[in-house]
């Protein structure tokens, strides 16, 4: 850490509270040195649909933000509608796709 520059300031620039950064500097050694490849958290997929993923979610903040209600089946009728506009006849919409959005 730079000397002269408080940790306040810095925890403003990278958009974090000052306390998750004491922790990570009281854990800077345990992170530098942290092998990822020894972890034993689940790995994660690419996403196939990324341009339906993305129009869900902005439709999403747009209902949310007109306070119209919507459940799971509605978000994933709507994901099908986006999938089939932009190509994906494959897309089936299903519980594990939407549990990953």
């Amino acid at each position: 850490m730079d000397k002269g520059v408080k940790k306040k300031d810095i925890a403003l620039k990278f958009d974090i509270p000052p306390n998750s950064l004491s922790t990570i500097i009281k854990n800077r050694d345990k992170l530098q040195n942290y092998d990822s490849s020894n972890s034993h958290s689940k790995r994660l997929k690419t996403c196939v649909y990324e341009d339906v993923d993305e129009a869900v979610l902005k439709w999403i903040h747009t209902m949310r933000d007109k306070n119209v209600p919507i459940s799971g089946l509605i978000v994933i009728e709507k994901a099908l509608q986006f999938a089939k506009a932009l190509g994906y006849d494959q897309f089936l919409g299903s519980n594990g796709w939407f549990r990953k959005i």
